[in-house]
């Protein structure tokens, strides 16, 4: 029999036809349409409508696919009559009443579709196409647990699809997540720059947790199908497999992970499996990346030397030689002019351009999949290159991933996912960068025969001799994951589902010192030159949930949701470290040609292993799609906290509002697509500390021997009183679209309290302790973040679209206490040896306050700097305690601009990020202007705006004057950056130059990155690892 096929308009691609049905039955979404006997529609009525019934199959345009879960509803005079959902084969079937009435096809992510009955020519064996649109929003949430309707949904969400992602970055999955979700920072590491070997740091809507040593404890929770994953975890996943992110921010959003809510979620969807014949798809990526030497700009060696020269390096003073008799001004002149000889020579060495490299990385994966409507398969492997730009680096992965569906028709489906990754890394031996910036360039960097140089002026070490010796410090990490899945539609207003995963993981590192190294230049004693340090790394985690779901539409259009969930964590791990030390060279770094140990350093071993439980509600209901409430409430016990608070009970409430839906807004239907207000307010948690610190823990020791045997200390003191940090999250968010989706905004404001931080409080010596953790502080966050974006124009062969986002988050600490107090006066005390100002907590003042010493200058008479006291009183003493509040190393404005041009095929993405109103306080100037040291290379600026005698007014103190500055606000700048991060241009060939290569599509492009950065404030960045620019090309291919 020949099927009528009806084409609908473009729609926007699916996430997957399993979460597909979310939308019609899920207890957590508000469908287009319910089933039968799940709309409301009495028994009554359904037999009335028996005269006609519709049938067909729905597919996709592009694959010829059967969709499954595609919501096909009959409305009727304005009401809901009759629905159903497309099972794993694509068809429906449905009874429709007489007279005139409406078929609305809606399907994940796909424009609603409304078909009249009088264009219906044949109601059996109906073929209905839908076709992809790109540019249409996405309309489900997946929270990692189950799905919700976007329209319904109250909480404050980021959406990101995968080719989002990539027109940012094809290899780089944390920048591309930063660059896309308003109210993401992306943690600038000015030290590690673009080094391929450091894991970046996310933090959300600001900083919620005091922290000293990154940003760890502030960093957002990440669930990849259902399973929590690490940061690093993140970084090497392999982009290709990502359908997407959602970005969870709120307590409305996110209350349902409770003690792992607080710095908000960051949910992945891998791509389905999709019922088909045999498929295989490969991605290519290769990248080149050049390294960025324009922030330095030092000396050149005639420049170096007279620099030297001024600044009294070449001065005897009048000294004599106590071995010749002679004055010291002799030698100096000679050492002076034999330098100065070398220079007019032609000896200017290029010491920046030796560690760096121009760097190729490739990227490779694979994905072989397809299957029938009751089982598919897929089979994914991946093996990742990167090179950064430093020498002989480098971040190996390989992945290798199998994953198996099972389907029982409209009833149940299983999963079962098994992966497994390995990470090798090698970190450049060329050392810091900074090394080479201090190199003197009248200095030889090589001998004639090749070797090192290591007779250079001032007894400095070469940094390249040591890059030639066998010194290398590298790791690793193996991971084994297997994930199962189960789904159960008891029946359609019914569902269960379950999740179970178990990881396994070892993790290695080497760094091996040879006993050439300058390390050893002052040791004697043969059995102590070389080092070798190993760890040993070994963990087991395990976790699982169960989720109920009920889901109910009423006939006056009301819908009632709900849903109970089980959940259990578990994870344990070792670590093991061990250094040996006197090895005879380099090519015996094997730990058995170890003379021994050291006395100072003897093998020692840590552990953690905790556990969490939880149970959580969740409720919604919404009147006529204009009307939403929702609310959560979650319970978990945590093994890391003492008898007396293990359970912590955190909770949400949020409530919506379609305006378009209201009868007054009707004028506007036909211009306005979404026009809905939301607010929220909700209790979420964290748990920011190591295992065992609500508990007393001992380490048993031999220097502490008895008569019976040996004795212990304690580790760590435990507090049974240690509690859940604990935030108070309010949101009010606006979602307006109009013009066809060609106008989109979406805007939140938001306040965090949050309360019991944790610190480490001092402790009385007698307790063989130092610190133990507790419950001491408040901090505040609160700011805006929106999103904005059009279509200048837009037809069938060509649009421009044009978009901006941006934040503001201002952080300030409520409450301050005596820990923060005495952290306070130890960094206090600690000033003068840290090159950067110490953390000063006071309550009213941000976190990331810069505190500096006022300064009134140098005084013109005597060339020394003007302190200003905290009353105003004007000194030569500096006094740390004097430091005030100068402005905030955290930018007021966050944000970028986006556009995109699409021509037949062709595609062009340009993203602009802009940081504002940032405070820095400027180290180059401090080490390299005027506190330089001049026995070492400095930068240009050395000469500027010097004091040399009394009357002169200037910035700098006197150049023969090499002390390091005191803090004070003369080297604090407010900086303005404004980057090109991405500029991206890609084709995607048409299907008939495809079907030549016997190809079902293919993609390739070309993607610009970093290409350049302006700043008000010129800084050294990249000081262990240098910052690059560079290109990816690109290439998709299916089979």
């Amino acid at each position: 029999m020949r099927k009528k096929t009806i084409t609908l308009r473009p729609a926007s691609k699916v996430f997957f036809g399993a979460l597909a049905t979310a939308v019609a039955f899920s207890a957590f979404s508000q469908p287009v349409l319910a089933s039968e006997n799940t709309a409301g529609v009495s028994v009554a009525a359904a037999q009335q409508n028996e005269g006609r019934k519709l049938s067909g199959t729905v597919i996709d345009h592009k694959t010829r696919e059967q969709l499954y879960g595609v919501s096909v509803a009959v409305w009727q005079n304005g009401k809901l009559v009759t629905g159903a959902a497309t099972g794993f084969d694509g068809e429906f079937s449905l009874n429709v009443p007489s007279g005139n009435f409406e078929v609305r096809v809606s399907y994940i992510g796909y424009k609603q579709v409304i078909i009249k009955s009088g264009n219906i020519k044949k109601w059996d064996g109906v073929e209905i196409v839908l076709a992809e649109d790109a540019n249409q929003l996405e309309t489900l949430v997946v929270n990692g647990f189950f799905a919700k309707d976007k329209n319904s949904f109250t909480g404050s969400v980021t959406q990101i699809k995968a080719d989002e992602l990539k027109a940012v970055s094809s290899v780089n999955i944390v920048t591309a997540i930063a660059s896309l979700t308003p109210g993401m920072q992306l943690v600038e590491n000015t030290m590690q720059g673009s080094n391929p070997n450091h894991v970046p740091e996310l933090v959300m809507r600001g900083m919620s947790s005091f922290s000293n040593e990154g940003q760890s404890v502030n960093q957002p929770t990440i669930i990849l199908d259902g399973t929590e994953i690490s940061m690093q975890e993140l970084y090497d996943l392999d982009m290709n497999e990502v359908e997407s992110i959602n970005v969870l921010k709120d307590a409305s959003a996110t209350a349902l992970y409770g003690s792992k809510a607080a710095n908000g979620v960051i949910v992945i969807t891998r791509k389905p499996i999709k019922e088909s014949t045999l498929r295989v798809s490969y991605n290519f990526t290769g990248q080149v990346q050049i390294p960025k030497l324009g922030d330095y700009d030092v000396l050149n060696a005639m420049d170096k030397l007279r620099y030297e020269k001024m600044a009294g390096l070449y001065d005897g003073k009048g000294a004599i030689d106590s071995q010749t008799g002679l004055p010291v001004q002799y030698e100096l002149d000679a050492l002076y002019n034999e330098r100065y000889k070398a220079v007019m020579a032609g000896q200017n060495s290029d010491w920046l351009s030796q560690p760096a490299r121009n760097s190729f990385s490739h990227d490779h994966s694979l994905r072989v999949y397809g299957g029938a409507s009751n089982l598919r398969y897929e089979l994914s492997g991946r093996f990742a290159d990167t090179r950064g730009v430093m020498k002989g680096d480098y971040r190996k992965r390989y992945n290798l991933g199998f994953k198996l569906d099972y389907f029982i028709k409209n009833s149940l489906q299983i999963s079962n996912r098994t992966t497994y990754q390995e990470v090798e890394t090698q970190d450049s031996p060329y050392g810091t960068f900074s090394q080479y910036v201090q190199m003197n360039p009248y200095d030889k960097m090589y001998n004639a025969d090749g070797t090192a140089n290591t007779d250079l002026a001032w007894d400095l070490d070469n940094p390249l001799y040591e890059a030639q010796l066998g010194s290398y410090n590298r790791d690793g990490m193996r991971t084994f994951s297997n994930s199962t899945d189960v789904r159960w539609d008891i029946n359609n207003m019914f569902r269960l589902s379950g999740h179970f995963n178990i990881s396994s993981e070892m993790g290695w590192g080497d760094v091996f010192i040879s006993p050439k190294s300058r390390t050893f230049k002052n040791e004697t004693d043969l059995t102590k030159k070389g080092s070798l340090t190993k760890n040993t790394t070994k963990g087991v985690t395990y976790n699982g949930n169960i989720v109920g779901t009920f889901n109910k539409m009423f006939r006056d259009e009301s819908l009632v949701s709900l849903a109970a969930g089980w959940e259990i964590n578990h994870s344990e791990s070792r670590n093991e470290y061990l250094q040996a030390i006197g090895f005879f060279n380099d090519k015996l770094s094997f730990i058995g040609n170890a003379a021994g140990y050291p006395a100072s350093s003897t093998p020692y071993g840590d552990q953690a292993e905790s556990s969490d439980v939880g149970v959580f509600l969740n409720g919604s209901y919404s009147y006529r799609n204009r009307y939403y409430v929702d609310a959560t409430w979650r319970m978990t016990g945590s093994s890391q906290f003492g008898a007396n608070h293990r359970y912590g009970h955190f909770w949400s409430g949020g409530a919506g509002w379609n305006i378009l839906n209201e009868d007054f807004m009707a004028a506007w239907i036909d211009k306005i697509d979404l026009f809905k207000i939301r607010a929220s307010m909700g209790y979420t948690g964290k748990v920011s500390f190591s295992p065992f610190q609500a508990m007393t823990m001992y380490q048993y020791s031999n220097a502490y021997e008895y008569k019976n045997g040996i004795g212990a200390i304690p580790v760590t003191i435990g507090n049974v009183d240690l509690t859940w940090e604990r935030t108070m999250n309010y949101n009010v968010g606006l979602d307006f679209s109009m013009f066809g989706r060609r106008l989109n905004v979406v805007v939140d404001a938001y306040i965090r309290n949050t309360t019991d931080l944790l610190l480490d409080k001092s402790k009385a010596p007698s307790t063989g302790v130092t610190t133990a953790t507790s419950n001491l502080g408040e901090m505040q966050n609160k700011g805006i973040e929106f999103q904005v974006d059009g279509y200048i124009f837009r037809n069938k062969d060509f649009y421009w679209k044009l978009g901006t986002m941006g934040y503001m988050n201002r952080n300030k600490i409520t409450k301050i206490n005596k820990a923060l107090e005495e952290l306070n006066k130890e960094n206090e005390a600690y000033s003068d040896m840290s090159l950067t100002p110490l953390a000063q907590y006071a309550e009213g003042e941000s976190v990331t306050a810069l505190k500096l010493v006022r300064s009134a200058g140098i005084d013109p008479a005597t060339g020394k700097e003007i302190y200003i006291k905290r009353n105003g009183e004007k000194t030569f003493e500096y006094d740390p305690a004097d430091k005030v509040y100068i402005g905030d190393t955290e930018p007021r404005y966050t944000g970028n601009v986006n556009t995109g041009l699409y021509w037949k095929g062709f595609s062009l993405y340009a993203l602009f990020n802009f940081r504002l109103g940032a405070w820095v306080y400027n180290t180059t100037r401090v080490t390299k202007v005027e506190g330089s040291d001049p026995k070492m290379n400095a930068d240009q600026r050395v000469f500027d705006d010097r004091w040399k005698q009394p009357g002169d007014v200037a910035m700098y103190k006197d150049i023969a004057d090499s002390s390091r500055p005191k803090q004070t606000d003369r080297f604090a700048e407010e900086e303005n950056t404004l980057t090109l991060g991405t500029l991206n241009l890609s084709y995607e060939f048409d299907e008939k130059f495809c079907k030549k290569l016997y190809l079902r599509n293919l993609r390739a492009g070309i993607n610009f990155t970093d290409l350049f950065r302006l700043s008000t404030v010129k800084i050294e960045r990249g000081t262990n690892y240098l910052y690059s620019k560079g290109f990816e090309i690109y290439v998709s291919a299916t089979f």
